[in-house]
């Protein structure tokens, strides 16, 4: 089995949630020994997230596959001695508490550097370590509001703005968190200097709508929200007869209009006033509304497939189990089956979006149980199993609750 790209390097992960944890987990993916943190008394949340069918924890395995579980206990002495013990070997120490917290700690850059000059320090905040609101508390949707992605989301000005259905701020924020890790890795690999890495919630939803947060400052024209009726022809979502929806991408429009006409059975619609796309869209609203009825005659299936043999850019509105049933995923390795630790049952789960020809990626287990690696970190760390007994009679591990 080939080796894998991040084979060799140790994260120590004291996160929780998703911006943080996910993370780590495409990092586990390309062969990371991620080490994740967690106390009694500040177990990640994730683990309290089960199914409400009783089919596990998609959740916190999700956002936890190929990690070790390490239980210490960071406001104790002996809990701090094993945490520095384990920053001695540590490629990364990686964390998305709020800004602040790791200083109270005493974790600091230049305490880590004093024990590991090697150790690279990730902060994955809400709102970046500088400007005046760098302590402040932030989660998905409030980096999805003030970063302007609400503002755009949502069927025209006159409906409220719309969160995603999903918490794309974690992600993207992960995305980005996992992106600079790599990159100081890389840095330190060349020059032998390890640096702190500073991505945040707020950063990443400000970076995926670039151009057009940079289009609205240099127009000083913001772009809002539009409706269904407001947007181009052939950039538009539609509803067939079977209620489900689809969606035309067609880009630029003159080159594809004639033959979508073709297609939807209008040729009438291509030709005379509504040759170009200017001349379109003085009459957008119309053409959308005649667009509209001639949808609904056919099922979605079957006007994806009929443009689809016309090579047109059209694709479905999948639902999340029509995705499950896509062949696209499945020969694309991003969706895969692991192992349940419990049952052995191959189970579905995302994977990786990068594909590597020699080395891809892999997850080797879903995520951890609480504190199931403890001690085996902790004999690679050094320690004897004397020293483990004596480390848990001082409180490095903590206490269960009653």
């Amino acid at each position: 089995m080939a080796q894998l790209p991040l084979q060799g390097f140790r994260i120590l992960d004291l996160s929780i949630w998703q911006q943080g944890t996910y993370a780590t987990a495409m990092l586990a993916d390309m062969g990371a020994d991620v080490i994740k943190i967690e106390s009694y008394a500040n177990v990640d949340p994730g683990r309290g997230m089960a199914s409400a069918s009783g089919q596990g924890n998609p959740y916190f395995n999700t956002l936890n596959r190929g990690k070790r579980s390490l239980v210490v206990d960071l406001k104790t002495e002996a809990g701090q001695e094993v945490f520095w013990k384990l920053v001695e070997t540590a490629d990364v120490f990686h964390n998305n508490m709020r800004y602040g917290v790791m200083e109270r700690l005493g974790v600091t850059f230049e305490r880590i550097q004093a024990v590991n000059p090697r150790c690279i320090l990730s902060n994955a905040t809400g709102w970046g370590h500088l400007g005046p609101d760098a302590r402040r508390g932030a989660m998905d949707t409030l980096a999805q509001a003030r970063g302007g992605f609400m503002s755009v989301t949502g069927e025209g000005e006159e409906s409220p703005p719309t969160m995603a259905g999903f918490p794309q701020a974690d992600h993207v924020g992960a995305i980005v968190s996992g992106y600079g890790i790599v990159l100081a890795l890389m840095h330190r690999e060349r020059t032998g200097e390890a640096q702190e890495v500073n991505t945040s919630l707020y950063g990443s939803q400000l970076a995926i709508q670039s151009y057009n947060i940079t289009g609205a400052l240099w127009t000083d024209e913001t772009v809002g929200r539009r409706r269904h009726h407001e947007r181009r022809p052939t950039w538009n979502h539609f509803q067939a007869g079977d209620g489900k929806w689809f969606m035309i991408g067609a880009l630029p429009p003159d080159k594809w209009w004639k033959q979508l006409c073709e297609v939807m059975g209008t040729p009438d619609l291509a030709t005379g006033e509504n040759a170009t796309a200017a001349q379109r869209w003085e009459r957008n609203e119309e053409i959308i509304a005649r667009m509209d009825e001639v949808f609904l005659t056919r099922t979605r299936d079957e006007w994806v497939r009929a443009f689809h043999e016309a090579d047109m850019l059209v694709e479905p509105v999948l639902d999340y189990l029509e995705i499950g049933q896509d062949p696209q995923a499945w020969a694309n390795d991003y969706l895969v089956k692991v192992p349940h630790p419990e049952t052995g049952e191959e189970m579905p789960m995302v994977g990786s979006p990068v594909n590597l020809s020699r080395s891809p990626a892999r997850i080797e287990r879903m995520g951890p149980a609480f504190g199931q690696h403890t001690e085996e970190v902790l004999l690679e760390a050094g320690y004897t199993w004397d020293d483990i007994t004596a480390l848990q009679a001082r409180g490095a591990f903590g206490s269960p609750p009653d």
